[in-house]
């Protein structure tokens, strides 16, 4: 059998051995979408500072808001190897760490750094399982009435986040879902359906199974793929008051997507203020939640 140990790589120009090194890290380390579980208890007060654009400096009491912290969500770990090879392979690691504003802690059972990515609102999607459906509609209905919180005069912005993911069966069973979502999370533009599970080894049925296996996996890195293969994108439509679709070839029925009956029956049932939201451009796509591999 072939040694397949480069013993001339310590040989090579330096520059040459941390160019290497470099193109060895993983291509999206730490960058590109990415989905993170919801977490209750991200729901609380924050107290407004100067430099806060609604800071009140003449009333004290009108600087709490009342916010979703995307920070307490479990950030997502990243596995690289190439931090234990030697201490040259771990700067280029180390400089990468730092560009990607990355993270690290110690785990005391792998005995090991674990390296953190924290969830970033401006590309990242929460998913939000069956399970979890109801502590997401009912903590920010129901947490301004702890003692801590009552009779004071909170702001209330949307999450800074504007995409969210959903069980299929969320969406199918819970008829105000759509409206329970607005009451609160009123910054959402799209919304995933999650129709199929799929890790990169193939498919899997979106069972109970999967769903615990990310509640019990929230750290494990996982992104959205949608495809005109799954169905058509709805997009709401503010002159007819109605779900519209695209992405769909010219010759395919519409109808016969289980998607379109069940917002057709939403969008008759949804309060005039989310048609007034049609200028955003709201729209739900059935999607796969994809697992990929550490």
């Amino acid at each position: 059998m072939a040694n397949a140990k480069f013993h001339l790589f310590p040989n090579l120009p330096t520059e040459l051995r941390l160019q290497i090194w470099d193109d060895a890290l993983p291509a999206t380390l730490g960058t590109g979408p990415a989905v993170f579980p919801y977490k209750k208890g991200c729901w609380g007060p924050r107290h407004l500072t100067p430099g806060d654009p609604e800071y009140d400096s003449l009333h004290e009491d009108l600087n709490l808001n009342f916010e979703f912290d995307h920070t307490i969500l479990d950030p997502l770990e990243i596995s690289l190897p190439l931090f234990q090879v030697n201490h040259e392979a771990r700067s280029v690691v180390l400089q990468q760490i730092q560009q990607q504003n990355l993270t690290t802690r110690f785990d005391k059972e792998k005995q090991q750094l674990v390296f953190l990515r924290p969830f970033n609102a401006d590309t990242d999607t929460l998913y939000v399982s069956q399970g979890q459906w109801n502590d997401c509609i009912c903590e920010p209905l129901e947490r301004p009435f702890e003692l801590d919180l009552v009779e004071r005069h909170l702001g209330c912005p949307g999450p800074m986040f504007s995409t969210l993911a959903i069980d299929d069966w969320t969406l199918y069973n819970e008829e105000n879902c759509l409206a329970e979502l607005f009451d609160n999370y009123y910054t959402i533009w799209k919304v995933f359906v999650i129709v199929k599970f799929r890790s990169e080894d193939g498919i899997a049925g979106a069972g109970d199974s999967e769903a615990d296996h990310v509640a019990k996996n929230p750290t494990q890195w996982r992104v959205i793929e949608s495809s005109p293969a799954l169905g058509p994108t709805f997009y709401w439509d503010d002159a007819s008051r109605s779900f519209l679709w695209k992405d769909i070839a010219e010759e395919t029925d519409v109808t016969d997507y289980p998607l379109w009956k069940t917002l057709n029956d939403i969008g008759q049932k949804l309060p005039d203020v989310i048609a007034g939201w049609g200028w955003r451009g709201f729209e739900v796509r059935p999607a796969c939640l994809v697992t990929k591999s550490s």
